[in-house]
């Protein structure tokens, strides 16, 4: 079952003040026009829609700062520049909504004698692009010469899917490679992330040994991703490690007796590197929880990665959403989109592997560009679907 969540959004902006989505008179202020929902900057309203094809209706007001003295007819428009604003000034990537899943009256009026008119707004949920989150960003186009609002001239309804899908666990023998080109590709950063669940082959624990690999980049510079070794003593396996740029025991998610990992719990693990500082971080669950210098100006040129291959690894990984970026990350953006879908196609995408099949031995790169995952052994590997809210 599908569903999307409904943000409504007051849009402030306030360096626009007394303009509308085009230009408006400058004169003297003697009345004001203004979205009342429009006042504020935080969402005001959360809704989770099922089903595509429902329908979910809304209501906002249009206002003046003193009653009319005559009928005043209020244009409205789904402006695409608001919401572009509002994409650059919060590290979002909002799209349009779709003119036929959206109903609003292009005009309303706000009778003499009165002071607001409530504007109905009606959506019918649908599919969309992939990796896409959509947004209506209503705006008030013209108010019959009254001066417009900057400050609140604008709201915005968003759209977003909590990620639900089909996700695969693994074991050793599920030994796979991600297949880079040859000569390899030259990133002076980068991040990876993913969704990963630890459960012993009996449902009934986790990180039950140490080395249990998860990731070996081949690279001029090292990349190795586990859970466990023997940091923390032995029998203390339930933590993440990662060696990077050299630096080994060091950099990892904490000391298991004081921020132990869980096995059965889904964690979201990013590594990132910075070439211009040379910082390495590590996330987890949106957080940073650790860094280390792995040295500025360095470009990882790499050949090769091999999942889960250890001979070591006793217990069972899910995994979900792979995605290397050819960025740096930040933390924002890190929790922004960890339980949610990107974009396909956005450029800054080394390989996007969603792991959403449900079955089969092929493991796609959405973003078309070749980094494929063949599974052997694939008729061991277990398939559950889950949905990250």
């Amino acid at each position: 079952m599908k569903k999307i969540a409904l943000n409504f959004i007051a849009l402030g902006l306030g360096a626009l003040a007394f303009t509308a989505c085009d230009d408006a008179k400058n004169d003297v202020i003697d009345n004001l026009v203004y979205i009342s929902e429009g006042t504020g900057s935080s969402p005001i309203e959360e809704i989770v829609m099922n089903n595509t094809d429902q329908v979910y209706t809304s209501t906002f007001t249009v206002s003046m700062s003193k009653p009319a003295v005559t009928d005043t007819k209020v244009t409205l428009t789904l402006d695409p520049a608001t919401l572009d604003n509002y994409n650059r000034r919060n590290g979002t990537e909002f799209a349009v909504i779709p003119a036929e899943y959206v109903s609003y009256p292009a005009e309303v009026v706000i009778q003499a004698g009165m002071s607001a008119v409530t504007v109905p707004v009606e959506f019918t949920t649908f599919e969309g692009e992939k990796g896409v989150d959509y947004a209506a960003p209503f705006c008030i186009k013209d108010a019959q010469g009254e001066l417009i609002s900057g400050g609140a001239k604008s709201l915005i309804y968003t759209f977003g899917k909590p990620l639900t899908q089909m996700a695969p666990g693994f074991y050793h023998s599920n030994e796979m490679s991600i297949p880079f080109p040859e000569g390899g590709v030259e990133l002076p950063n980068f991040t990876v992330e993913w969704w990963c669940r630890v459960t012993n082959s009996s449902g009934t624990g986790g990180f039950s040994i140490n080395n249990q690999a998860i990731f070996a980049f081949n690279a001029n510079y090292e990349l190795y991703v586990r859970f466990g070794d023997i940091t923390y003593g032995y029998g203390n396996y339930n933590f993440l490690q990662i060696k990077a740029m050299g630096v080994d025991a060091n950099y990892d998610s904490g000391d298991p007796s004081k921020n132990p990992l869980k096995w059965g719990e889904w964690m979201h693990f990013a590594h990132s590197y910075d070439a211009s500082t040379g910082k390495c971080t590590l996330y987890m669950n949106g957080k940073e929880v650790n860094t280390c210098n792995g040295g500025a100006g360095n470009v990882h040129t790499f050949t090769g990665c091999t999942m889960f291959g250890s001979d070591m690894q006793r217990d069972k990984i899910e995994m979900a959403q792979l995605r290397m970026w050819k960025t740096t990350r930040t933390e924002a953006q890190i929790q922004k989109f960890m339980k949610k879908s990107v974009k396909y196609t956005d450029p800054n995408l080394l390989f996007y592997i969603p792991m959403d099949e449900g079955q089969g031995s092929t493991l796609q790169d959405v973003t078309g560009n070749g980094y494929d995952l063949t599974v052997p052994n694939s008729d061991a590997v277990s398939w559950n679907e889950y949905t990250w809210e």
